[in-house]
Protein backbone atom coordinates (compact mmCIF):
# COMPACT_ATOMS: atom_id res chain seq x y z
CA UNK A 1 0.00 0.00 0.00
CA UNK A 2 1.51 3.17 -0.74
CA UNK A 3 1.80 5.42 2.09
CA UNK A 4 0.52 9.37 1.39
CA UNK A 5 2.26 12.11 3.34
CA UNK A 6 2.38 15.30 2.41
CA UNK A 7 5.40 17.07 1.95
CA UNK A 8 5.97 20.74 -0.05
CA UNK A 9 7.22 19.56 -3.17
CA UNK A 10 3.84 17.31 -3.24
CA UNK A 11 1.96 20.37 -2.39
CA UNK A 12 3.39 22.45 -4.76
CA UNK A 13 2.76 19.91 -7.45
CA UNK A 14 -0.93 19.19 -6.52
CA UNK A 15 -1.80 22.83 -6.37
CA UNK A 16 -0.07 23.15 -9.81
CA UNK A 17 -2.12 20.02 -11.21
CA UNK A 18 -5.17 20.68 -9.51
CA UNK A 19 -5.29 24.40 -11.07
CA UNK A 20 -9.27 25.15 -12.61
CA UNK A 21 -9.18 27.45 -15.06
CA UNK A 22 -12.55 29.94 -14.61
CA UNK A 23 -15.71 29.50 -15.97
CA UNK A 24 -18.32 32.27 -17.44
CA UNK A 25 -21.37 32.94 -15.95
CA UNK A 26 -23.78 29.93 -14.80
CA UNK A 27 -27.14 30.16 -13.72
CA UNK A 28 -27.77 30.16 -9.93
CA UNK A 29 -28.90 27.05 -8.51
CA UNK A 30 -28.62 25.46 -5.12
CA UNK A 31 -25.69 24.08 -2.89
CA UNK A 32 -25.59 20.86 -4.68
CA UNK A 33 -26.11 18.62 -7.63
CA UNK A 34 -29.37 16.79 -9.02
CA UNK A 35 -28.98 13.35 -9.73
CA UNK A 36 -27.83 12.53 -13.27
CA UNK A 37 -30.19 11.65 -15.98
CA UNK A 38 -30.29 8.32 -16.10
CA UNK A 39 -30.40 7.33 -12.83
CA UNK A 40 -28.47 4.86 -10.98
CA UNK A 41 -28.99 0.69 -12.25
CA UNK A 42 -31.67 -0.40 -9.37
CA UNK A 43 -31.02 -3.46 -7.96
CA UNK A 44 -31.73 -6.20 -10.39
CA UNK A 45 -34.02 -8.67 -8.50
CA UNK A 46 -32.10 -11.12 -6.01
CA UNK A 47 -30.27 -14.23 -7.99
CA UNK A 48 -30.05 -17.54 -5.97
CA UNK A 49 -26.65 -18.75 -5.64
CA UNK A 50 -24.64 -20.58 -3.14
CA UNK A 51 -23.19 -19.20 0.12
CA UNK A 52 -19.81 -19.36 1.13
CA UNK A 53 -16.80 -19.47 -1.14
CA UNK A 54 -18.63 -20.26 -4.25
CA UNK A 55 -20.81 -17.38 -3.25
CA UNK A 56 -18.29 -14.76 -3.64
CA UNK A 57 -16.87 -16.12 -6.67
CA UNK A 58 -20.87 -15.84 -8.00
CA UNK A 59 -21.19 -12.98 -10.10
CA UNK A 60 -17.88 -11.44 -9.97
CA UNK A 61 -14.86 -11.17 -12.41
CA UNK A 62 -11.47 -12.29 -11.06
CA UNK A 63 -8.15 -12.43 -12.29
CA UNK A 64 -5.86 -15.22 -12.39
CA UNK A 65 -2.60 -14.62 -10.64
CA UNK A 66 -0.96 -17.91 -11.24
CA UNK A 67 -1.08 -21.40 -11.38
CA UNK A 68 0.82 -23.89 -8.82
CA UNK A 69 1.37 -27.58 -10.88
CA UNK A 70 3.46 -29.99 -8.41
CA UNK A 71 4.36 -27.52 -6.53
CA UNK A 72 5.80 -25.12 -8.97
CA UNK A 73 4.25 -21.90 -9.36
CA UNK A 74 3.72 -20.11 -12.93
CA UNK A 75 2.68 -16.55 -12.97
CA UNK A 76 -0.08 -15.51 -15.16
CA UNK A 77 0.41 -13.30 -17.83
CA UNK A 78 0.43 -9.39 -17.05
CA UNK A 79 -2.05 -7.04 -17.03
CA UNK A 80 -4.70 -9.42 -16.14
CA UNK A 81 -4.92 -11.16 -19.89
CA UNK A 82 -6.00 -14.55 -18.06
CA UNK A 83 -9.53 -14.18 -16.12
CA UNK A 84 -12.48 -15.57 -15.35
CA UNK A 85 -16.34 -14.73 -14.45
CA UNK A 86 -18.79 -17.29 -13.29
CA UNK A 87 -22.79 -16.82 -14.24
CA UNK A 88 -26.03 -17.55 -12.05
CA UNK A 89 -26.41 -20.08 -15.12
CA UNK A 90 -23.75 -22.34 -14.48
CA UNK A 91 -21.64 -21.05 -16.61
CA UNK A 92 -18.12 -19.64 -16.83
CA UNK A 93 -16.18 -18.02 -18.88
CA UNK A 94 -12.80 -16.26 -19.20
CA UNK A 95 -9.48 -16.09 -20.87
CA UNK A 96 -6.41 -18.47 -20.25
CA UNK A 97 -4.21 -15.71 -21.28
CA UNK A 98 -3.95 -16.86 -25.30
CA UNK A 99 -7.47 -17.57 -25.93
CA UNK A 100 -11.31 -17.07 -24.85
CA UNK A 101 -13.36 -19.60 -22.74
CA UNK A 102 -16.71 -20.69 -21.35
CA UNK A 103 -17.32 -24.13 -19.95
CA UNK A 104 -20.20 -25.05 -17.62
CA UNK A 105 -19.34 -24.83 -13.87
CA UNK A 106 -21.90 -25.64 -10.98
CA UNK A 107 -20.71 -24.19 -7.29
CA UNK A 108 -21.54 -25.41 -4.20
CA UNK A 109 -20.34 -23.26 -0.96
CA UNK A 110 -16.47 -24.69 -0.91
CA UNK A 111 -16.15 -26.72 -4.68
CA UNK A 112 -16.76 -26.43 -8.09
CA UNK A 113 -17.25 -29.22 -10.49
CA UNK A 114 -16.57 -27.91 -14.48
CA UNK A 115 -18.06 -29.84 -16.94
CA UNK A 116 -18.01 -30.10 -20.96
CA UNK A 117 -14.69 -30.18 -22.59
CA UNK A 118 -12.07 -27.53 -23.10
CA UNK A 119 -12.78 -26.25 -26.90
CA UNK A 120 -9.49 -26.47 -28.55
CA UNK A 121 -7.30 -23.69 -27.98
CA UNK A 122 -6.95 -21.21 -30.92
CA UNK A 123 -3.34 -21.29 -32.84
CA UNK A 124 -2.21 -17.88 -32.70
CA UNK A 125 1.09 -16.56 -33.42
CA UNK A 126 0.53 -13.63 -31.84
CA UNK A 127 0.18 -14.89 -28.65
CA UNK A 128 4.14 -15.10 -26.77
CA UNK A 129 5.62 -18.68 -25.88
CA UNK A 130 5.67 -17.46 -22.29
CA UNK A 131 1.32 -16.78 -22.53
CA UNK A 132 0.73 -20.20 -24.43
CA UNK A 133 2.74 -22.25 -21.70
CA UNK A 134 0.88 -20.66 -18.69
CA UNK A 135 -2.46 -21.55 -20.93
CA UNK A 136 -1.54 -24.90 -20.85
CA UNK A 137 -0.93 -25.29 -16.80
CA UNK A 138 -4.31 -23.34 -16.36
CA UNK A 139 -6.40 -25.69 -18.88
CA UNK A 140 -4.85 -28.59 -16.92
CA UNK A 141 -5.58 -27.66 -13.70
CA UNK A 142 -8.89 -25.59 -14.03
CA UNK A 143 -10.81 -29.31 -14.76
CA UNK A 144 -13.18 -31.55 -13.25
CA UNK A 145 -13.82 -30.83 -9.27
CA UNK A 146 -12.17 -28.45 -7.46
CA UNK A 147 -12.38 -27.11 -3.68
CA UNK A 148 -12.65 -23.88 -3.39
CA UNK A 149 -10.63 -21.68 -0.22
CA UNK A 150 -9.74 -18.32 1.04
CA UNK A 151 -5.71 -17.78 0.60
CA UNK A 152 -5.35 -14.47 2.48
CA UNK A 153 -8.75 -12.72 2.58
CA UNK A 154 -12.36 -12.82 0.54
CA UNK A 155 -10.35 -10.68 -2.15
CA UNK A 156 -8.31 -13.98 -2.81
CA UNK A 157 -9.63 -17.18 -3.30
CA UNK A 158 -7.61 -20.87 -4.59
CA UNK A 159 -8.79 -23.40 -6.84
CA UNK A 160 -7.78 -26.82 -5.80
CA UNK A 161 -7.59 -29.91 -7.39
CA UNK A 162 -7.50 -33.36 -6.01
CA UNK A 163 -3.82 -33.66 -6.45
CA UNK A 164 -3.28 -30.34 -4.94
CA UNK A 165 -2.57 -28.20 -8.05
CA UNK A 166 -4.43 -25.01 -7.58
CA UNK A 167 -5.46 -21.65 -10.07
CA UNK A 168 -4.84 -18.42 -7.58
CA UNK A 169 -7.51 -15.76 -8.33
CA UNK A 170 -7.88 -12.25 -7.23
CA UNK A 171 -10.85 -10.31 -7.09
CA UNK A 172 -11.00 -8.17 -10.09
CA UNK A 173 -14.49 -6.58 -10.23
CA UNK A 174 -17.29 -7.86 -7.80
CA UNK A 175 -20.37 -8.53 -8.33
CA UNK A 176 -22.67 -5.70 -8.92
CA UNK A 177 -19.70 -3.86 -10.23
CA UNK A 178 -21.35 -1.67 -13.07
CA UNK A 179 -24.46 0.39 -12.46
CA UNK A 180 -23.63 1.44 -9.35
CA UNK A 181 -22.68 4.96 -7.62
CA UNK A 182 -18.98 5.17 -6.90
CA UNK A 183 -18.65 8.52 -4.55
CA UNK A 184 -15.26 9.86 -4.93
CA UNK A 185 -13.70 11.25 -1.64
CA UNK A 186 -10.38 12.59 -3.06
CA UNK A 187 -7.83 12.06 -6.06
CA UNK A 188 -4.46 11.41 -5.30
CA UNK A 189 -1.39 13.02 -6.37
CA UNK A 190 1.84 11.72 -5.89
CA UNK A 191 2.17 11.13 -2.27
CA UNK A 192 -0.71 13.02 -0.83
CA UNK A 193 -4.23 13.61 -1.73
CA UNK A 194 -6.67 16.86 -3.05
CA UNK A 195 -8.38 18.55 -0.79
CA UNK A 196 -12.14 16.75 0.11
CA UNK A 197 -14.46 16.74 -3.04
CA UNK A 198 -18.12 17.60 -2.50
CA UNK A 199 -19.63 14.27 -1.09
CA UNK A 200 -22.45 14.85 -3.72
CA UNK A 201 -19.65 14.05 -6.47
CA UNK A 202 -20.41 10.81 -7.50
CA UNK A 203 -19.68 8.26 -11.36
CA UNK A 204 -21.80 5.91 -12.90
CA UNK A 205 -19.99 3.24 -14.91
CA UNK A 206 -21.76 1.42 -17.57
CA UNK A 207 -20.71 -2.00 -19.39
CA UNK A 208 -21.03 -0.41 -22.84
CA UNK A 209 -18.53 2.41 -21.78
CA UNK A 210 -20.60 5.72 -20.96
CA UNK A 211 -20.00 7.10 -17.82
CA UNK A 212 -22.79 9.19 -16.13
CA UNK A 213 -22.45 11.15 -12.51
CA UNK A 214 -22.42 13.87 -10.82
CA UNK A 215 -19.66 16.22 -10.03
CA UNK A 216 -20.13 17.94 -6.86
CA UNK A 217 -22.89 20.50 -8.98
CA UNK A 218 -23.79 19.26 -12.20
CA UNK A 219 -24.99 16.03 -13.94
CA UNK A 220 -21.88 14.76 -16.49
CA UNK A 221 -21.42 12.04 -19.01
CA UNK A 222 -18.24 10.49 -19.71
CA UNK A 223 -16.39 7.55 -21.36
CA UNK A 224 -14.49 4.77 -19.35
CA UNK A 225 -12.71 1.39 -20.76
CA UNK A 226 -12.32 -1.30 -18.30
CA UNK A 227 -9.11 -3.91 -19.94
CA UNK A 228 -7.45 -6.04 -17.85
CA UNK A 229 -6.05 -4.03 -14.80
CA UNK A 230 -6.39 -0.63 -16.56
CA UNK A 231 -9.10 1.53 -16.83
CA UNK A 232 -8.79 4.45 -19.43
CA UNK A 233 -11.23 7.22 -18.84
CA UNK A 234 -12.17 10.86 -20.76
CA UNK A 235 -12.65 13.92 -19.35
CA UNK A 236 -16.41 14.39 -18.53
CA UNK A 237 -18.53 16.69 -19.88
CA UNK A 238 -20.57 18.38 -18.03
CA UNK A 239 -24.52 18.32 -18.60
CA UNK A 240 -25.83 21.54 -16.67
CA UNK A 241 -24.03 25.11 -16.14
CA UNK A 242 -25.25 25.11 -11.81
CA UNK A 243 -23.61 27.60 -10.11
CA UNK A 244 -23.20 26.00 -5.98
CA UNK A 245 -20.99 26.91 -3.56
CA UNK A 246 -17.02 28.39 -4.25
CA UNK A 247 -15.50 24.92 -2.41
CA UNK A 248 -18.16 23.05 -4.29
CA UNK A 249 -17.31 24.60 -7.57
CA UNK A 250 -13.47 24.04 -6.84
CA UNK A 251 -13.78 20.34 -6.33
CA UNK A 252 -16.15 20.23 -9.58
CA UNK A 253 -13.03 21.54 -11.48
CA UNK A 254 -11.07 19.51 -9.85
CA UNK A 255 -12.59 16.12 -11.64
CA UNK A 256 -13.13 18.23 -14.96
CA UNK A 257 -9.32 18.91 -15.16
CA UNK A 258 -7.33 15.70 -16.29
CA UNK A 259 -3.84 15.39 -17.07
CA UNK A 260 -4.02 13.70 -20.57
CA UNK A 261 -7.35 13.11 -22.39
CA UNK A 262 -7.90 10.09 -22.59
CA UNK A 263 -5.86 8.87 -19.52
CA UNK A 264 -4.86 5.54 -18.45
CA UNK A 265 -5.01 3.90 -15.11
CA UNK A 266 -3.99 0.66 -12.88
CA UNK A 267 -7.11 0.10 -10.94
CA UNK A 268 -7.59 -2.20 -8.09
CA UNK A 269 -10.97 -3.21 -6.21
CA UNK A 270 -12.20 -4.29 -2.92
CA UNK A 271 -15.90 -5.14 -2.40
CA UNK A 272 -16.84 -1.11 -1.62
CA UNK A 273 -13.84 0.70 -2.93
CA UNK A 274 -11.36 1.21 -6.00
CA UNK A 275 -8.36 3.29 -6.86
CA UNK A 276 -7.13 4.09 -10.00
CA UNK A 277 -3.61 5.52 -10.71
CA UNK A 278 -0.94 6.45 -13.24
CA UNK A 279 2.17 6.58 -12.69
CA UNK A 280 3.31 5.95 -16.22
CA UNK A 281 5.50 9.56 -15.88
CA UNK A 282 6.78 8.70 -12.69
CA UNK A 283 5.68 8.53 -9.07
CA UNK A 284 6.27 11.82 -8.06
CA UNK A 285 3.46 12.95 -11.47
CA UNK A 286 1.25 10.14 -10.67
CA UNK A 287 -2.58 10.76 -10.40
CA UNK A 288 -5.66 9.01 -9.77
CA UNK A 289 -8.23 9.00 -8.27
CA UNK A 290 -10.05 6.90 -4.88
CA UNK A 291 -13.90 5.34 -5.15
CA UNK A 292 -16.25 4.47 -2.38
CA UNK A 293 -19.36 2.41 -3.30
CA UNK A 294 -22.48 3.94 -2.22
CA UNK A 295 -25.49 1.55 -0.86
CA UNK A 296 -28.13 1.41 -3.44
Amino acid sequence: MRIHRAGTAAGALLAALLTVTGCGPSPAGSEGGKAAEGKPASASPAKKGPGGYGGLLMGARWMVQWVTVDGREISAPPHAASWMAFDYDNTVKGNDGCAPFHRSAFLSDSALTLRGDWAEATEDGGCPAKNRAFAERLRKVFNGPLTIAQRVDTLTLDLKNRQGDYVALKLQQPEGFYGRRWQVPRLSVADTYSPDLPKSAYFIFHEDGTVIGNLGCNDFTSKAVFEGDTLTMWEPTRLSQRTCSPDIMKGEGYLLSMRRNPQTFTYRVTYDSMSAFDDSEGALLGNGYEFTALPD
